[in-house]
């Protein structure tokens, strides 16, 4: 469970929801921004409330789902669906009563983990449109999300007979908004950030910087701790590995959001690509699952 930055606003609810898809993208205030903040912890659809401004008092919750407003420093609540709440947290500090809002995203528990060294937990994965294919050398992937994160399962077959992880690139090309108007335009997406690297040895996030949508420009970006490597396995010649990347530090904030997945060897010489059930290589993530 990871802390999920938030979006202030005094603006309604409705205005807030009406401008603003999830909890990590964007920010805008009407006035002055109140000193109130707390830390969101997810298990599912279970969510922790943590107080993070020392000295603040008579603090209570209101969570935006037509449930009884609680009181308390820390709390915890349980949405019956996922989807984007009005959090409203009131506190005094100083002496002096405040009124923090945010919007916030609730959204399904992952079917995976990434430290139980184990591919078994894959196998709860069964969403059709989570099923997918490879053309090149690549065989089979899967994917899963949750509030935190996207996770990713890749099966590939190396061209010498004795698989190496350390030979294969991987590309990852994000439509984080589900625009083709943004970004590099690319298979159909509007990419506006590039991910790659040897993801058991090292992993790069780029975003877009072109002038134009044609202009192959990314620039570099800081952001530790924005992926994480789970469990690889080599046999034979085939390659398993899985890995998740950050929802909050790539700003995967919508419903949907697209991307493209290109493998290679270490000239960068293009071997194998991700692919949906119908072989398309623009694959489409609708985070909708309950």
């Amino acid at each position: 469970m990871k802390y999920m930055h938030k979006i202030l606003s005094y603006a309604a609810a409705a205005v807030m929801l009406f401008m603003l898809s999830c909890a990590k993208e964007g920010h805008y205030t009407l006035e002055s921004t109140p000193p109130l903040d707390f830390r969101s912890y997810y298990n599912g659809l279970t969510v922790t409330f943590a107080n993070a401004v020392p000295g603040t008092t008579a603090i209570s919750w209101d969570f935006g789902d037509n449930s009884s407003m609680v009181t308390g420093d820390s709390v915890e609540h349980t949405y019956t669906t996922i989807g984007n709440y009005v959090i409203t947290m009131k506190g005094t500090l100083n002496g002096q009563s405040y009124t923090f809002h945010t919007v916030l995203r609730v959204d399904k528990a992952s079917l995976v983990k990434m430290d139980d060294g184990t591919f078994d937990d894959w196998k709860n994965v069964t969403y059709p449109d989570f099923q997918l294919r490879g053309k090149g050398v690549i065989d089979t992937g899967k994917i899963d999300y949750d509030a935190n994160n996207v996770y990713f399962f890749l099966q590939y077959i190396t061209p010498d007979a004795n698989a190496n992880l350390d030979n294969g690139i991987i590309d990852i090309f994000l439509d984080v908004d589900n625009s083709a108007s943004t970004g590099l335009t690319l298979k159909g997406l509007g990419c506006d950030y590039l991910l790659e690297g040897n993801v058991p040895n090292w992993f790069d996030p780029y975003v877009f910087s072109g002038a134009s949508q044609s202009d192959w420009n990314f620039a570099w970006l800081s952001l530790p701790g924005f992926y994480q490597l789970g469990h690889t396995e080599t046999s034979g010649d085939t390659v398993r590995m899985e890995f998740s990347i950050s929802r909050e530090k790539l700003k995967i904030t919508q419903d949907v959001f697209q991307f493209a997945l290109n493998l290679m060897n270490s000239d960068w010489s293009g071997i194998g690509d991700l692919a949906d059930a119908d072989l398309n290589e623009k694959i489409v993530v609708r985070m909708d699952k309950q």
